[in-house]
């Protein structure tokens, strides 16, 4: 098992949002959430997609796959939900990975780098959903 799956599922879990939230407008707190959560899932999606094609080791390879099942999956579920909450969210940015740190590196320095932010970026993940959870005031939003 890879070091950083259990966080990946817990991250996962975590954007598991509801798809019968009934309409309605959200306070400025939740709409930046759900904004926050669109532009970091779709970038994670395009990092891990750099991961299958730059990375050397095949575990880096299989977690990376890993994350852009989930993370695709995670984020047509923020689309739906942002549809019945009347919220446009930002447009993807497929170049956004081209324009990091990690798209310079290669070989082994890459898998290095890409294990190190993938715990990095989700454990600011799990802060932002824990502050949403813990203050915002739309409940269907987290599960449960």
């Amino acid at each position: 098992m890879f070091p950083h799956q259990r966080v990946l599922l817990l991250v996962g879990t975590a954007l598991l949002f509801s798809h019968t939230a009934r309409a309605q407008s959200l306070n400025a707190q939740d709409r930046q959430f759900m904004m926050d959560a669109a532009k970091g899932g779709t970038t994670e999606v395009h990092v891990a997609q750099m991961g299958i094609e730059r990375g050397t080791n095949p575990k880096v390879k299989s977690f990376a796959q890993r994350l852009v099942n989930d993370h695709a999956k995670a984020n047509q579920e923020l689309i739906a939900l942002a549809k019945t909450k009347s919220v446009q969210l930002p447009a993807d940015d497929p170049k956004i990975a081209s324009l990091m740190p990690i798209a310079k590196k290669a070989g082994a320095d890459f898998d290095k780098e890409f294990a190190k932010m993938m715990v990095d970026d989700h454990q600011k993940t799990i802060t932002m959903f824990e502050k949403e959870a813990s203050s915002g005031s739309e409940a269907k939003m987290l599960p449960k």
